[in-house]
């Protein structure tokens, strides 16, 4: 792209962005508002509302409905009673429904909603839009709590511990919460008023409601709540919990002749500094039950990134997730030097134990909020030196190699709330190695600005990384970003600019793909929130972004991608995606070589799919796609369908299967060489078949105990048809490289889980996983019908023969408060304990 089309690409971002100035939004009713009565005596929680506590307290009802008909009154009436004393804060709730036998009572796992009916309430305690605690209950007594915020939207991997009770009644069903203070952070202010939304589920209707209006064309959630008064005076007790566990394993792996045991345990501990911050540390924790990664055969210049599963990395993180620049992975991640073990050996040495995980020795993290609206995030991890162990076949001698040194793990994070859902932070990382006096800053700040209305924002970030090692001179790199757009309305746009220089590196904490570009994007979206013929919504976008390399200066890409997804008044949501690349693109990546580009020609793909009513017991999602490039007579498909059986309310079958088949990928197989002079690249010209199945069967015994198992086989083919010489002007000639680079990956694992929550906070689990890895290079080449049809089933008849890894085990956690294990209780104390 010229230079001229550039800056007629920069000045139509300015102009789309102007134009929608000129949409406007509805007003927003007055917020409503509802007391809570302090009352002496606390009621039990037995889901009947019959103790005098709950006779005074005031009544929130008359709900709205969000869906479907954003704005009408709800179907049912619902009635909720809010009432505290220096224990706990408590709700109770009358939910009217005239055909009690209809309610949806489906079981499913803690934190899950599925197809049940529910009720719940967000406590947003500063009242300041940008953060809410979320406690809710199905219909079938699952409990559910999450915090929901307007940088991060609904984190349910959040956790507190809390009382609820639900019953089916003649007039509909009743659910009573106690939620101790201990769960909740708020101001130390004399009175309080707290952000309040209150929220229905009535499923067999796909009903949405909630207390106060929430505008679907109005960005936001929290910004949209009643308020909470009544709260004052609270003199809430120590809040200290200890969850102490122990775990025992017995794993075989193939390199093993014989099962081997051990067995750990720690402890994880929570205090409560005061009534806004709170000190959570985990005492040489224990992640071997952690449900597997979906691993994947990687292709790509880029590192895989997988979901983080760990509980404490993933309970109350959201104030860490500030600039985007912790991955906590890295804590307990795979050592540096363990792939390179095999080339320290002599040959008469073999590697006895090389572990895949650095050794996590603790993690610590305070996080709050002061009644300044002041949030401060501390964060400080620790592993130990982790080291291989290697014996000499000949002299019986053995011998240890470190593959990774004891490593600091630090990160601290300001963050002010504004006015209108605006907010400043300023964010560092720290990574310490102190044996390779090597360390790692990351340091950083971003601004959110919002008008009254809701209606525009402006967003800024700006980033600097620092690396110091040994007399080295330091290396410092950064990014920044800018965004602005209107966001609430039927229509909505923002473009943004993002820079990040080719010396910024957050990967020592964080998780960067790639570094070294510039791309400006425009995005325009169209949305229809009320239902309209036989739709129900219906949203619409269409984007333009412009990739440039940022050193030196060169064009990357030119894209239009074009997203739309609908759901219809039977349930049935349809959606279709696709995307055109109508120049060369210029890959600085795929080389693996700095300074050399791949030119791929233009393509274009489509991806189109739908998935049925869930409240039907057996539905099948679709999903089915097409990738084609004229250049090299690239062509793609792909396609997945997801059968789910629900059986009862009870036990949930759910398989899914993904094919893709790519034929005459272009791709790097090895380079020579490694600067930018004498480097001989090689790239392929290969056939990619990817088939990925998984079965999973959940079985609910009760609300607290639960049966899962989950089975996934990978299977990836690559056959090569050609081998090419990658020119300096990113063009391909043929190669005299002849070398056999098929190759076939299967990965095969098993996770069967019995838990069982006999106790609040508190938990068994016995696990058993088991998994395969296995290589081939003798691939031959075929279509993914094919594989299907017969070669699949008997590579996998050969994977699960092949030499596994198990594991079975045991694990006891329980939670232990302060206040219940206290000698002395005060009489109200020893009511509410």
């Amino acid at each position: 792209m010229t230079g001229k089309q550039k800056n007629i690409f920069q000045v139509a971002l300015l102009v789309v962005y102007l134009t929608g100035i000129s949409f406007q939004l509805t007003a927003q009713p007055a917020k409503k508002k509802v007391i809570a009565e302090r009352v002496k005596d606390a009621p039990e929680i037995d889901a009947l509302l019959g103790d005098s506590s709950w006779k005074n307290a005031t009544v929130a009802t008359d709900f709205y409905q969000f869906i479907p008909y954003n704005g009408k009154p709800a179907t049912y009436k619902s009635e909720v009673k809010f009432i505290y004393n220096d224990m706990a804060i408590y709700v109770g709730a009358m939910l009217y429904d005239p055909r009690p036998d209809s309610i949806f009572t489906e079981l499913s796992q803690r934190d899950e909603i599925s197809m049940a009916d529910y009720f719940g309430v967000y406590f947003d305690c500063f009242n300041d839009n940008l953060a809410a605690f979320g406690f809710f209950v199905t219909a079938s007594g699952v409990q559910v709590d999450m915090k929901s915020g307007q940088s991060f939207g609904e984190d349910g991997s959040w956790d507190a511990v809390w009382q609820s009770e639900i019953k089916i009644c003649d007039s509909g069903w009743i659910a009573e919460f106690k939620i101790p203070w201990s769960a909740l952070r708020f101001p130390k202010t004399e009175k309080q008023v707290w952000g309040l939304q209150i929220f229905r589920n009535i499923m067999r209707y796909k009903e949405n409601t909630t207390w106060n209006f929430i505008n679907r064309e109005v960005d936001g959630i929290n910004n949209q709540a009643g308020e909470l008064h009544g709260i004052q005076n609270i003199d809430p007790p120590l809040r200290l919990s200890f969850v102490p566990y122990v775990a025992g394993y017995l794993e075989k792996n193939p390199e093993s002749k014989s099962w081997g045991y051990s067995y750990n345990y720690g402890l994880d501990l929570k205090f409560g500094i005061n009534e806004s911050y709170t000190l959570d540390m985990t005492l040489i924790p224990d992640f071997g039950q952690v449900q597997s990664d979906d691993k994947v055969y990687n292709l790509t210049p880029f590192e895989i990134y997988y979901d983080e599963k760990r509980p404490f990395f993933t309970e109350g993180t959201e104030l860490f997730n500030k600039g985007n620049i912790f991955y906590t992975r890295r804590l307990g991640s795979k050592p540096s030097g363990h792939d390179h073990v095999a080339d320290e050996i002599a040959s008469s040495e073999v590697i006895t134990k090389n572990p895949p995980e650095a050794n996590l020795i603790n993690a610590t993290k305070i996080s709050g909020k002061n009644k300044k609206n002041l949030a401060l995030g501390i964060f400080n991890g620790m592993t130990a030196n982790t080291k291989a162990e290697v014996s000499d076949t000949v002299t019986g001698a053995s011998r240890r190699i470190l593959t990774e040194p004891f490593t600091n793990f630090n990160m601290f994070v300001l963050d002010q709330a504004l006015k209108n859902n605006s907010f400043v932070s300023l964010f560092n990382t720290n990574v310490y190695k102190p044996s390779n006096e090597y360390s790692a800053n990351v340091t950083g700040s971003e601004i959110r600005l919002a008008d009254k209305s809701n209606n525009y924002f402006i967003y800024g970030q700006g980033i600097v990384s620092q690396k110091y090692k040994d007399e080295v001179h330091p290396e410092f790199g950064y990014k920044y970003m800018l965004i602005a757009g209107k966001m609430s309305g039927n229509f909505t746009c923002y473009g943004s600019h993002d820079l990040i220089s080719d010396k910024y590196d957050q990967n020592d904490m964080g998780y960067l793909e790639r570094n070294n570009y510039i791309a400006d994007h425009l995005t325009l979206s169209y949305n229809i929130y009320k239902p309209v013929w036989r739709i129900l919504d219906w949203f619409n976008e269409l984007s333009l972004s412009y990739e440039q390399q940022y050193f030196p200066r060169k064009y990357v890409g030119l894209f239009i991608k074009y997203e739309t997804h609908s759901t219809f008044k039977n349930h049935l949501t349809v959606w279709f995606d696709g995307m055109i690349s109508p120049l060369e693109n210029n890959d600085y990546f795929e080389p693996r070589v700095k300074g050399w580009y791949f030119e791929r020609p233009p393509h274009f793909y489509f991806n189109t799919g739908f998935s049925p009513d869930y409240r039907h017991r057996f539905v099948v999602d679709t999903d089915f796609g097409i990738k084609y490039s004229k250049g090299f007579d690239q062509f793609n498909y792909w396609l997945s369908l997801e059968p789910r059986f629900r059986v009862n309310d009870k036990l949930m079958i759910v398989f899914e299967f993904a094919g893709d088949d790519d034929k005459n990928n272009f791709g790097h197989v090895k380079h020579y060489g490694g600067s930018n002079s004498d480097s001989a690249i090689i790239f392929g010209s290969r056939d990619i078949i990817t088939i990925e199945n998984s079965l999973q069967a959940n079985y609910r015994f009760t609300n607290k105990s639960s049966l899962d198992f989950r089975l996934r086989h990978y299977w990836i083919t690559l056959k090569y048809n050609e081998f090419f010489d990658l020119q300096e002007n990113g063009s391909l000639v043929h190669s005299f490289y002849s070398e056999n680079e098929n190759l076939g990956v299967n990965i095969f694992n098993i996770d069967l889980v019995y838990s069982w929550n006999f106790a609040p906070g508190s938990e068994i689990n016995v696990v058993w996983k088991n998994f395969i890895e296995t290589s081939d290079e003798s691939i031959i080449a075929g279509t993914l019908a094919n594989e299907i049809a017969g070669d699949y089933f008997t590579n996998l008849g050969a994977t699960v023969h092949s030499p596994a890894t198990n594991s079975f085990s045991l694990k006891v956690i329980y939670y232990l408060d302060y206040q219940y294990l206290r000698r002395t209780k005060k009489p109200e104390e020893r009511r509410n304990g």
